[in-house]
């Protein structure tokens, strides 16, 4: 096997503080909202703890119908700067079983948030640009919903 040394980093800026950023990922309620790479890719949350040394494991609905799992466990919790956690796929994806790790920054630009999405120990570059193509989706998606949640969300996340 070959030793898994590929890292990609995104950055994207979002008008939002950090606390609203960071409390997206906190949620299950909120990352199924907005958690893909792409409008037409669904989210189920099978497994949430999002605690320190806690799990996840979520499963996306590709348009095809086609499903994807994965899972990990929260390394680092620490709002609203920072956020590590393990990312592995589960087979029948051809990267099944291999642990990554994604560590996200969030940095006050402003009244707006940088966010910094680093994924580590990625197999190969191909794999790197894959993974990227998905975070940079992520992105944008989180974007869009934080422009746009319902006023009741706001209230909730203030």
């Amino acid at each position: 096997m070959t030793e898994a040394t590929h890292s990609i980093t995104v950055r994207r800026l979002i008008p939002a503080g950090r606390t609203r950023v960071f409390e997206a990922y906190s949620r299950p309620d909120v990352l199924v909202q907005w958690f893909t790479p792409h409008p037409e890719v669904s989210l189920e949350v099978l497994d949430f703890q999002f605690v320190p040394e806690g799990r996840f494991r979520l499963r996306f609905t590709m348009p095809d119908g086609t499903q994807k799992l994965v899972g990990g466990s929260y390394e680092l919790i620490a709002p609203p700067d920072r956020l590590v956690f393990s990312w592995t796929w589960e087979a029948p994806d051809p990267h099944a079983g291999v642990a990554t790790r994604v560590e996200i920054e969030l940095r006050d630009e402003g009244a707006a948030t940088e966010v910094v999405l680093t994924h580590d120990r990625l197999a190969s570059e191909e794999v790197g640009t894959r993974h990227a193509e998905g975070w940079e989706g992520m992105l944008v998606r989180l974007e869009t919903w934080l422009l746009h949640e319902p006023a009741t969300a706001k209230t909730a996340n203030a």
